[in-house]
């Protein structure tokens, strides 16, 4: 992709984020239409921005369980991009002795199955887990996308998200619904 293509791309992402609260999929005549697939892979990749991990890593990965459309959306947006100086990377179904390097992991609705085990296993970890699953933040999650209509609003787990030493911006927590 060309650098004029890549900054395109970065600023209709940040466009995106810039818009909250929460994303809309539909817009008036003549405005930009983001189906919820869209909207989800833009907010995973802009947590990438708006969260600030406690260590350093050689690359800042996004894990994610099955190659959801979400995933797939998300593996496009962040091809040959950089956050901090780091190459972002897609790791589609992780071993479980790879989920600690992971920065972010998704884990989309149809893989529920494994939500327990993942949670438990990168626990310890400063992790950031996000998923659409319904009270994914009551069992332990950190970010649920959740989707009501033609909105998608991250729904922050704080005391899951402080525990493992993450800290959001004040502008993602401003746009998103907080529970404590």
């Amino acid at each position: 992709m060309t650098s004029s293509g890549v900054v395109a791309r970065r600023c209709l992402l940040m466009l995106l984020l810039a818009c909250l609260p929460p994303l809309q999929s539909s817009g008036t005549a003549g405005e930009p239409r983001f189906n919820e697939t869209e909207l989800k892979a833009a907010y995973l990749y802009n947590f990438a921005y708006f969260v600030t991990w406690p260590t350093t890593h050689k690359e800042f990965l996004f894990c994610s369980y099955a190659n959801s459309p979400v995933t797939g959306v998300l593996a496009k947006l962040i091809e040959g991009e950089h956050v901090n100086d780091l190459p972002m990377q897609m790791v589609i179904d992780p071993i479980p002795e790879q989920l600690h390097e992971c920065q972010v992991i998704y884990i989309p609705a149809q893989q529920e199955r494994i939500l327990a085990a993942t949670l438990e296993f990168v626990r310890p970890f400063p992790v950031l887990t996000v998923s659409d699953i319904t009270d994914f933040e009551h069992r332990g999650g950190m970010i649920r996308l959740a989707n009501d209509g033609l909105r998608v609003q991250p729904v922050i787990q704080l005391k899951n998200v402080t525990r493992t030493g993450l800290t959001i911006s004040s502008k993602l927590l401003r746009s998103s619904r907080l529970i404590e």
